[in-house]
Formats: C-alpha cells, structure tokens, sequence
C-alpha cells in the first residue's frame, strides 16, 4: 500500500492542491486527469519525488523503486538506441540494484578487463596475473547472469515502441524528439520501477505503439499511474480514476466511461441535495424573520437563528464552462502605408 497524505500546494493566494489524500494499491492501474492547470502534474511529481507539497506526507514501503516519465530528458547523444536503451540498468543506485543492473556493470568490468589484456605483454608480471584473477572471477560472477536475456527483453520493448532492426545501431543524435521520448519510454519500462508513472506517455507514438503500449501496461508487474487526454487510452488500461478539480479530487474504481457516469449521478444528487436545502433556510429565514417582528416571538426566532447557523451548508462547486466566449474590441483604423 502507498499512502498520500493532506498533500497541499499553493502559489501565491491560489491553492492549487487543498489537503488531498488517497490510498494506492498494488498494481491497480490508476489514471491522473483532469483540465489543464488544475494540478495533475504536480500531484505526479509530488508522488515521484519530483516536487514538494507545501504540506503533507507521502507513506511508501522501504525500498520502493519509483519511475517517472518526465516531459524533460537527457540522453547520451552519442550512443547507439540500443546501448542507451540498456543503460538504464547502470542508473539505479547499488542499494537497488537488480541482478539484471549487476549483471551489465560486472560484463563493463569484464570488457575493461579484456581490453587491457589485449595489449598487455608482461606475461609474468604480478598486474598480469592478477588482472587473470579477476577475469576469472567476474566471468564465474557473471555465469550467474543472462545478459542476453537483457538484450532480447530490451530489443523487444523497443520493436514495441516502434522501432525497427536497422535503428538498433544509430546514434541517438540522429532521432527526433518524440522518437528520444520512446527510447526514455523504454528505459523506465525495461527497470520495471514499483511505482511507474507517466506524463502522457501516447503524445508522440502511433496506433501501433499505442496499442502495444496499453497490453504491457494491463500485464505490468508493479502499480501504474498516468495522465493522459487519449480518452480511449485510459478507458483501456485504467481500472480506477482520480480527476483533480478545484484543489480537491474525485476518486472512483471504476473504468473511465463508468467513471463519468458515476460523476454525473453524484452531481444530480448534490444539485438536488443544494436545492432542498436552499429552500429548507429560505423558509426558515422567513419565519424568523417574521418571528423577529414580534416581541413575544424574538426569543423564539434568536434561536431559531442560532439553529440555522450551525447547519452545515452543502456546497456546489462553480462549474468550469466548456464553451469559450471570446470578445474582441473595435480596434483603430490603420494608416494607408503599413511599411
């Protein structure tokens, strides 16, 4: 389990993020939504240790290993797609280190070693003999590995993503961006983090990709967290939705569709719940006004009063207009020679 706490965060006088907090499961597959601004990003950053809330705590088990799909990124421009790729295993820390991360750094070890040795000629040194030693060590060390499991695993993950057999052996340099934000893509994928999270990951990939993309996801070992505005998408690969909306969320475990359908019941009934109550104090504000202009009746109607104050009103949020009303104003008319 994954706690968030009265997570808050404001800029200025606006609170972006009001005391927010949810519970997340293991490998529920979550999607992050809501419009533009209203602070999904800085909820996703917050929980990757990204960012930090002005308030609130975020409670994790020990050694969880946590990923983020970042809209910003750095890439070894001169690497090949596929050692890049790979390298991804060399990035964690050794006290997180996989056996598949061991692996790549004792075959580096292993290269270094057989490199030196092909020019060395002081057979009978003791650097000589030693550096033997050490060879035959790693390479009963790496016995234990598969680093050709690596390769496969890797190659396939980017296949996935799009790429074909002739890109393995090309710079990076030689790719666009989106192409770069794939090759990111399936470097956090292939470390296969507890907490994996994406920042619409579908902006720069095709049907295909996509689709590939959806099935890893809905097969993934660890927890799945996303923001995306590909409707069909989160339908596919989320079974639960939290939509961020004026500093607070609205949590449902349901599927994207059933998600807005529940939204929208809730709605009708706290519409209707508004309504009954605006008439119930109505009324009530009337008899004590009324009350009030008796003397008999003033004590009555002052407590009648003190009543209605602690009556906790419902609330309806102000609703965010989809329509976009745009005015332009009468402008001068311009001289007759514009250069």
């Amino acid at each position: 389990m994954y706690y968030v706490r009265d997570i808050s965060v404001k800029y200025g006088e606006r609170i972006l993020l009001d005391e927010i907090s949810f519970m997340i499961s293991s490998k529920e597959r979550i999607g992050l939504i809501g419009r533009n601004g209203a602070g999904k990003s800085t909820l996703l950053k917050i929980i990757a240790g990204q960012a930090r809330p002005d308030d609130g705590v975020l409670e994790f088990p020990t050694k969880t290993t946590v990923g983020y799909l970042r809209q910003e990124f750095e890439l070894n421009e001169t690497q090949t797609v596929l050692d890049e790729t790979m390298s991804c295993h060399e990035e964690a820390q050794d006290e997180t280190m996989s056996c598949h991360e061991e692996a790549l750094i004792l075959q580096r070890q292993l290269d270094l070693i057989n490199a030196d040795l092909m020019i060395r000629e002081d057979f009978e040194s003791p650097s000589y003999l030693k550096m033997l030693e050490e060879l035959a060590l790693l390479t009963g060390r790496l016995e234990h590995f598969n680093i050709a499991s690596l390769e496969i695993e890797t190659i396939k993950i980017l296949k996935g993503l799009g790429f074909d057999d002739i890109d393995f052996g090309r710079k990076v340099s030689e790719f666009s961006g989106g192409w770069k934000m794939r090759i990111e893509l399936a470097k956090l994928l292939l470390r296969k983090p507890d907490l994996l999270m994406l920042d619409e990951p579908t902006n720069h990939l095709d049907i295909e990709s996509i689709i590939w993309l959806e099935n890893y996801l809905i097969d993934y070992p660890g927890t799945v967290i996303v923001i995306s505005h590909d409707i069909q998408f989160l339908e596919n690969v989320c079974d639960r939705i939290i939509e961020v909306e004026l500093g607070d969320i609205i949590d449902y475990k349901l599927k994207y569709s059933k998600f807005l359908e529940e939204k929208e019941k809730q709605k009708t009934i706290q519409i209707a719940a508004f309504e009954n109550q605006q008439k119930d104090i109505a009324q009530k504000e009337k008899t004590i006004n009324r009350f009030m202009a008796k003397a008999t009746k003033t004590k009555m109607a002052q407590s009648m009063q003190k009543q209605l104050d602690k009556v906790e009103r419902i609330e309806i949020p102000v609703e965010i207009t989809k329509a976009m009303n745009i005015r332009f104003a009468e402008v001068p008319r311009s001289g007759r020679d514009v250069v």
